[in-house]
C-alpha cells in the first residue's frame, strides 16, 4: 500500500452546518432497532434516527489519519478523496466512555455537487469504515433491511453506541430526505460497540468522508 501524507486543510472549507433543510424530517417507517446486550448472529450492520439541527461554529479541528480504498493516506480535520471503493478512517479513543452517536442531520449542496450526511458524536470520534454493498443486513440478527434506494453506501462506527448508557436510544429507524442523491438513510445496527448506518441512494457515485469534533460527515456526488 503506497502512504500520501497531505497537509490539514483549514476548517473554514468544511462548514458542516447540515439542518434538514430547515422542516421537520419525514415521519420515520417502523424502527429497525437491535437492543444492546442481545444474541447477534451476524456481522455489524443495522438503522437510526434523525434530528435536525442548527449549524454551529466548529471548534479547532484535530489531525485525522484515514486511508482510501486505492491505499492513499490522508492527514487532517477533512478526508478529501473522492471514491466509490472503500475508506477506512482509524482512531483509539480511550473508552470507556464509547463515543455515543447522538443525531443525524443531512442537507443539499447544490452548488457545491453533492449530498451530506452528518453525524453528531458525543465524545472522542470513533473509527469509520464506508463501503458499497448489494444488500443491507441489520447487525446482531443478520436480517436484511429494505431501505429506500438502488444503492446502497454502508458506514460503520467502532467503537461507538447509539445509545446512552442508561439505555435510551439516540437514533433509529429508517428515514427518507427528499433529497437529490441520498434518498434515505437507516440505522441497521448498534451492537457491542459498533454503530451501523446504510446511506440509500440514487446512483453509485462517488463519496469523501470529513471530520470536525464532534461529528463525522459524508458528502455524496449528485
Amino acid at each position: 500500500m503506497i502512504k500520501i501524507v497531505l497537509p490539514l486543510v483549514a476548517a473554514s472549507l468544511l462548514a458542516v452546518g447540515c439542518t434538514a433543510n430547515g422542516s421537520p424530517s419525514p415521519a420515520p417507517a417502523p424502527p429497525v432497532t437491535s437492543r444492546p446486550g442481545a444474541n447477534a448472529t451476524s456481522a455489524p450492520g443495522a438503522a437510526s434516527a434523525i434530528g435536525a439541527a442548527t449549524p454551529t461554529t466548529p471548534a479547532a479541528p484535530a489531525t485525522t489519519t484515514a486511508t482510501t480504498g486505492g491505499g492513499a493516506v490522508t492527514t487532517g480535520v477533512s478526508l478529501r478523496p473522492w471514491t466509490t471503493g472503500t475508506t477506512t478512517v482509524t482512531h483509539t479513543p480511550k473508552v470507556p466512555p464509547v463515543p455515543v452517536v447522538t443525531r443525524v442531520r443531512y442537507a443539499a449542496h447544490p452548488a457545491e455537487g453533492y449530498d451530506r450526511v452528518v453525524l453528531d458524536i458525543d465524545g472522542a470520534l470513533p473509527s469509520l469504515t464506508a463501503r458499497y454493498v448489494t444488500e443491507v443486513r441489520q447487525d446482531g440478527s443478520g436480517n436484511r433491511v429494505s431501505v429506500p434506494g438502488a444503492y446502497h453506501l454502508l458506514v460503520v462506527l467502532n467503537p461507538a453506541q447509539a445509545h446512552t448508557e442508561s439505555g435510551a436510544v439516540t437514533v433509529s429507524g429508517i428515514h427518507r430526505t427528499d433529497l437529490a442523491m441520498l434518498e434515505s438513510y437507516a440505522i441497521v445496527g448498534d451492537y457491542e460497540g459498533y454503530v451501523t448506518v446504510a446511506l440509500g441512494l440514487n446512483g453509485k457515485k462517488g463519496y469523501r468522508i470529513g471530520e470536525l469534533p464532534g461529528r463525522v460527515y459524508l458528502d455524496v456526488r449528485r
